[in-house]
């Protein structure tokens, strides 16, 4: 039955105005957004043909709960626009201080560092023209450890010295600021990140607190920008695999190893794998600073996972869903397979592919991204007898 839609007066001026629409579904009263959510997972999932209930969805505060903010750089060094690109011409940015849904922390820094860049003559670069040098900025804020890190994304290091005459000023007006880095990103493009990260800062991590663990978090290390609710995910996926005690554990695109932090004392020995060299290497960091020796962490392709004899795999793959890694499940067979994923397609394409090994148990959504149509799913399913 399709739900009623009721529609709400939206609570963001930037909204309102026309000048971001990047919510593009915050005209819908929040309880209607997550009935749209569960609509659309059950029919991507066919679960109505199916014995499986969709558990209770996890809501988000609806404001001020992300943790990070990407913002474009346009503009000149004396007028200086952060926020967006323009619609038409993307040099033409639109000025967004003061996001809704981001952490107020952030919003802070943000409007503070228009003024950094006219005083120490950060050029914004012109993607029509190819000129300047300051693409873009990336700010994280753990509000539980009160550290935020701040990457300056750069065409190359030629304001790299400005950058770091700047430093105590800004780490004086803003002390939570613990790892600065500038990202050099010399092709022609906006915001995209490059591979090179410099640092600014001796701190090349910032602590990122979720419950009771306090990860070291690289800048470019993948972290989910929703952090209450992704404690939410990574407590119920953690209790899931309580449930089944495995002996061995393998997570997939473990990013910084959130999930396998969280299940460390619901199995006897976890590995993930992660192409990430940075992340996997303040993962290890974390596992040794916290004494959990069952957990170890390595950098490759999810494709090349070294036979492990997992009695469960754990995976979170980007949005484009497991691709070829899928193989390495069918490989080993393990008898429990727990899939956090943020694209209800590549899901129901994977689970496709497993149904004929795999039966799922649960399914629940956890809305990491309100306001929008994106949602992340956590799936637990078991091997099929005789499979």
């Amino acid at each position: 039955m399709q739900c009623k839609i009721n529609r709400v007066t939206t609570f963001c001026n930037d909204y309102n105005s026309g000048n971001c629409h990047s919510c593009e579904w915050i005209t819908l009263a929040y309880p209607e957004q997550l009935v749209k959510k569960e609509e659309i997972l059950k029919s991507a999932l066919n679960l109505n043909a199916t014995s499986v209930q969709l558990e209770p969805t996890v809501a988000s505060k609806t404001t001020a709960f992300r943790n990070r903010a990407k913002m474009s750089v346009t503009g000149t060094s004396e007028n200086p626009c952060i926020g967006l690109l323009g619609n038409d011409q993307l040099d033409l940015g639109r000025e967004l201080l003061n996001c809704p849904i981001q952490h107020p922390t952030l919003n802070e820094v943000i409007k503070a560092l228009p003024t950094f860049i006219r005083e120490y003559n950060l050029v914004p670069y012109q993607i029509n023209e190819k000129k300047g040098e300051l693409k873009g900025l990336i700010l994280f804020y753990s509000p539980q450890s009160d550290e935020m890190y701040l990457r300056f994304v750069l065409r190359s290091k030629e304001c790299v010295s400005r950058i770091k005459k700047m430093l105590p000023k800004l780490q004086e007006q803003f002390p939570f600021l613990k790892c600065v880095s500038a990202n050099i990103q010399p092709g022609p493009h906006a915001l995209l990140e490059g591979p090179e990260e410099v640092f600014i800062t001796e701190r090349t991590h910032i602590l990122h607190q979720l419950k009771n663990f306090k990860f070291q978090l690289s800048p470019q290390a993948f972290v989910q920008t929703n952090a209450d609710l992704a404690s939410k995910l990574y407590e119920t996926a953690a209790k899931w695999i309580a449930e089944v005690r495995p002996e061995k554990m393998l997570e997939l695109f473990c990013g910084q190893g959130a999930f396998s932090f969280f299940a460390s004392n619901s199995a006897e020995n976890i590995l993930g794998i992660e192409i990430n060299e940075s992340a996997v290497a303040t993962a290890n960091q974390t596992a040794a600073a916290l004494g959990l020796t069952h957990l170890r962490f390595e950098s490759m392709d999810a494709r090349n996972a070294p036979p492990f004899g997992a009695d469960l795999i754990l995976v979170n793959p980007p949005r484009r869903g497991l691709g070829d890694s899928i193989q390495v499940i069918l490989n080993q067979g393990p008898k429990h397979l727990v899939y956090s994923s943020c694209s209800h397609e590549s899901l129901a394409k994977d689970l496709k592919t497993l149904e004929p090994f795999y039966s799922m148990k649960k399914v629940q959504i956890f809305d990491l991204f309100p306001h929008t149509e994106h949602f992340e799913i956590l799936t637990f399913l078991e091997r099929k007898q005789n499979t």
